[in-house]
């Protein structure tokens, strides 16, 4: 059972409490597109928590949900889906890691149904829903293309406003080199705070952005 694997996180069917209605408790409105479930790989879904009910899930397959929002509860949904909660805060310094193999074997285990499909949401779509369906898709070994770096290009094409905290990407980097045997990002000097480091997939992005303004500021 998936449940073994982590014993300090919560695997269980869905409550009848409802969700948090406070200012605290909602994700701040941004575009349209951030506030919607986005289908990043067959049968995997990232979004925002606001954007759950029964038949968004119902509507696309959904019989597993990863809620890594410990700001609000989740709604209310038809017992068999199933729910994993993932207790962190969106902050680089959050241990985020003995979560991947959890959520790598929950995916693994849709994948062999069939039909049913797996949705990983946070407070925004952006950070901890998005590093935890970089690590099911990673822990994917039967997909021997699937690097942390082709991941993480699948998902920012299908939703281009992910991103991950560096530390995160940090700890990505690491259970990839577990899992695979190497490392396909790297984390590199930021160039525009001294003592921090960056993905290299993102540091590659603002230099594609920015063009030759990025490289005359910050040389590599």
């Amino acid at each position: 059972m998936v449940a073994d694997a982590l014993p300090s996180f919560t695997l269980h069917h869905t409550s009848r409490q409802r969700p948090s209605t406070t200012r605290d408790g909602m994700m701040e409105t941004g575009p349209l597109e951030v506030q919607v479930l986005s289908c990043v790989w067959a049968g995997l879904w990232v979004g925002p928590a606001r954007a759950i009910n029964a038949n968004e899930l119902s509507s696309r397959g959904i019989t597993t949900l990863v809620w890594a929002t410990p700001e609000i509860d989740p709604p209310d949904l038809p017992e068999e889906v199933r729910i994993v909660k993932v207790l962190i805060k969106d902050d680089p310094d959050q241990d985020i890691s003995p979560y991947f193999p959890v959520v790598a074997e929950a995916f693994k285990e849709c994948r062999e149904c069939g039909k049913n499909g797996m949705a990983m949401v946070c407070r925004a779509g952006v950070s901890r829903s998005a590093s935890l369906a970089l690590a099911a898709l990673v822990g994917q070994t039967d997909l021997g293309q699937m690097t942390l770096r082709h991941a993480y290009l699948t998902i920012k094409a299908a939703r281009p406003f992910i991103r991950p905290n560096y530390g995160f990407f940090s700890q990505l980097i690491t259970y990839e080199i577990e899992i695979r045997g190497r490392a396909t990002v790297l984390m590199k000097d930021s160039p525009f705070e001294a003592g921090e480091q960056l993905p290299d997939v993102y540091i590659e992005e603002l230099k594609q952005n920015m063009g030759s303004i990025f490289t005359n500021f910050f040389p590599f």
